[in-house]
């Protein structure tokens, strides 16, 4: 659970120190380059011990659950005492070339062990809660690095991407989703598919976890006659006592036509624009199991925070939040109730717009249904 008081906006002073981080990271590693040939043996030694504390940190087997509340199975005894199956910090370097690339990145990870110690402890002991917990953890290495990047929100610090990451996977492992997720990790799955008016074929496909990877744990992207189209990043997590959907990124396709290429999209699928669809069905996902409210990322608050390109389309994000009824909250982002989706009145339409809305009304509804349907028969 999120207590209520990590939600504000951070100061510049922490936004600044999260953006540098890397910079900062980069300058700790030349600053032991130059220590290391000023004082060689003593540096060296006193990094081999500092290396040795960190692997040993990062061993460390769980003691226990790291989240209150969260009833998990314990491993078997015969994988207990296995420390070749358990994950530590390095385990997302397994797939790295042996180099000084390599190298560099383990100096890094071992510096940011030392800066954010609890932290770490914390998110290596929840990845070896379980063996389900250990083969997630081991199939998708960049998920252990996730709690030192900004992460789908700005007004997220270090405890509390922690705290909504681990919130995110106990709702996971809760629902039966786990085997889904590590499918989708693996391979985009299509999850849903209709046919708009000129014959083309559009699909939803699901991938996780390194699909925009700083803005959700859940991606959903829409294709049409497999072109990428438009995607969402999504992401569970438990505030106060209610579950809710965060949205870190809204993206549509990059290119010259890009512009073009959504308003035919539009067309086709009888007005409903792509982006739309992609919030009704994160929306109705989040309704569908039990989600009170959608939280949207402000446009201040995007991880990727610069200034748009121009083949980037669908870039203000407020001016959409608050087409489909979002209300602002005081910490910059957005948001919605899953619980409220209300149906549309063709009542109120004029007549020659009814035909067109009920098509475009029953083409959202296929997707919605295609998409919770996937996901409960991938539930276990």
């Amino acid at each position: 659970m999120i207590p209520a008081r990590f939600f504000h906006s951070p100061s510049a002073y922490v936004q600044a120190v999260e953006r540098l981080e890397p910079l900062l990271a980069c300058l700790t590693v030349l600053l032991f380059a130059v220590a290391f040939y000023l004082m060689r043996h003593g540096i060296a030694r006193c990094y081999r011990q500092a290396y040795d504390i960190a692997e040993a940190i990062s061993n460390r087997p769980a003691a226990r659950p790291a989240v209150r509340g969260t009833q998990l199975p314990a491993r078997e005894s015969g994988d207990a005492g296995k420390s070749a199956d358990a994950v530590n910090l390095y385990s997302c370097l397994e797939h790295t070339g042996p180099g000084s690339s390599r190298l560099a990145k383990k100096i890094k990870l071992t510096v940011r062990s030392f800066v954010h110690h609890r932290h770490t402890q914390r998110w290596l002991e929840y990845w070896n809660l379980t063996p389900a917990h250990t083969a997630l953890a081991r199939a998708t290495p960049r998920l252990l690095q996730k709690i030192y990047r900004p992460y789908q929100s700005l007004r997220l610090r270090q405890p509390e991407r922690l705290e909504v990451l681990i919130s995110h996977y106990d709702f996971i492992f809760q629902q039966g989703l786990a085997p889904l997720v590590l499918k989708a990790a693996q391979l985009q799955m299509p999850v849903g598919s209709f046919i708009g008016k000129s014959g083309d074929v559009y699909e939803v496909r699901l991938a996780a976890i390194s699909s925009l990877d700083r803005e959700g744990e859940l991606a959903l992207h829409l294709y049409r006659d497999q072109q990428h189209l438009f995607s969402t990043a999504f992401t569970f997590y438990k505030h106060d006592v209610s579950w809710c959907v965060g949205i870190g990124c809204l993206q549509g396709p990059r290119g010259a036509d890009a512009r073009e290429r959504i308003r035919r999209a539009t067309r086709d699928m009888f007005g409903l624009r792509p982006k739309a669809l992609m919030i009704r069905l994160v929306r109705e996902i989040g309704h569908a199991y039990g989600c009170q409210r959608l939280v949207l990322v402000g446009n201040g608050n995007r991880v990727v925070n610069q200034p748009s390109k121009a083949d980037r389309v669908h870039a203000d994000y407020d001016h959409f939040w608050r087409e489909i009824g979002a209300a602002r909250r005081s910490d910059g982002d957005y948001e919605i109730s899953c619980k409220e989706i209300q149906a549309a009145a063709l009542a109120d339409l004029p007549s020659k717009k009814r035909s067109e809305a009920r098509r475009r009304i029953s083409l959202a509804e296929r997707a919605v249904d295609d998409v919770r349907r996937a996901l409960a028969c991938g539930r276990r």
